[in-house]
């Protein structure tokens, strides 16, 4: 018993230090072994950019890719970069034509009720394409989100008589914003010109776009900047503030009809303040605003009710 007390200490001491040598060795094996499978099994191209996930978290693409390996498709961008898209052929001959769809923020391409609906469009003899939106980063979302609101004239003043170093600050803080915002619009911009070119390639001319909930301005602003589209159709649309104020604007030169499916039951923005009513109040040509039921988050369930309003109403165009 005395012999065990005498060489205690020894075997504590003895185990500490194993244990101080083993963790680190166990923890970088694991940042190797992550690291390893990342590279085999990841989606993104070797070329992408480092500086991506400040901007983005991920669409789950490696995911779908493996979940949907018949409908996956992947989409040449630039620099290199890719993005997964999931094609569902229609089902009914003849075909009716093609939806290209851009999920909710944060949706994957077949998560939320962009997979319900695709499903239900092809059932109805529209071949689909669906992508997912990549939820911004937390700075990128609150520059996305920062109010639009012009300064009194007092505070104002007060801001010019900054020191210049302060005003250095700012702008270059500025310039930084600006950047995150437009490499994240173009990545967008980039996988929507692209899903159009794969459906009009594979012999569908003209498809429709489709947007749901903050995916409702960036297909909004590619058939503005000229994309092949017959149609566009908003899906409980929500807008950033930035957006707001000239979008009614730029849309009286559209030349495409355009569908609103507005949640049915709910004010269409809190604040009073509605793209849709304003459209309505205007007079806008070839624009047409429906009620459909709604909860948020939007369960998939909702997706073959979206899918039956959005099929009638390009079939009776």
């Amino acid at each position: 018993m005395q012999r065990f007390e005498f060489y205690r200490p020894v075997v504590f001491r003895f185990v500490f230090l194993a244990l101080m040598f083993a963790v680190p060795s166990i923890t970088l094996g694991q940042e190797q072994g992550e690291q390893a499978g990342e590279t085999e099994g990841s989606a993104a191209p070797a070329t992408e950019s480092a500086s991506r996930a400040l901007v983005w978290t991920g669409t789950g693409e490696r995911s779908l890719n493996q979940s949907f390996p018949e409908a996956a498709v992947w989409l040449a961008l630039e620099e290199g970069d890719r993005a997964l898209g999931l094609f569902y052929p229609e089902a009914r001959l003849p075909a009716r034509g093609a939806v290209l769809v851009l999920s909710d923020e944060g949706e994957t391409a077949a998560s939320g009720v962009t997979g319900a609906l695709a499903a239900g469009l092809a059932s109805r003899g529209w071949a689909v394409l669906t992508l997912g939106l990549e939820s911004p980063s937390p700075v990128l979302s609150e520059i996305l989100m920062r109010p639009v609101s012009e300064k009194p004239a007092a505070e104002a003043d007060a801001e010019e008589q900054q020191a210049s170093e302060s005003v250095m600050i700012d702008v270059m803080a500025s310039e930084s914003a600006d950047d995150l915002e437009a490499r994240y619009r173009n990545r967008i911009n980039q996988m929507l010109a692209a899903g159009l070119a794969l459906l009009v390639e594979r012999g569908y001319e003209a498809p429709a776009v489709l947007g749901v909930g903050r995916a409702s301005i960036h297909v909004t602003n590619q058939v503005l900047e000229g994309g092949n589209a017959s149609a566009l159709v908003w899906v409980a649309p929500q807008f950033y503030p930035v957006d707001r104020p000239d979008l009614p604007e730029r849309l009286e030169s559209l030349g495409t009809e355009l569908l609103e499916l507005y949640p049915s039951g709910d004010v269409d923005d809190r604040s009073g303040w509605s793209v849709g009513m304003r459209l309505r109040r205007a007079g806008m040509s070839g624009f047409e605003r429906q009620p459909v039921p709604w909860l948020t988050p939007a369960p998939g369930t909702l997706g073959d009710t979206v899918a039956s309003r959005v099929a009638a109403w390009l079939e009776s165009r």
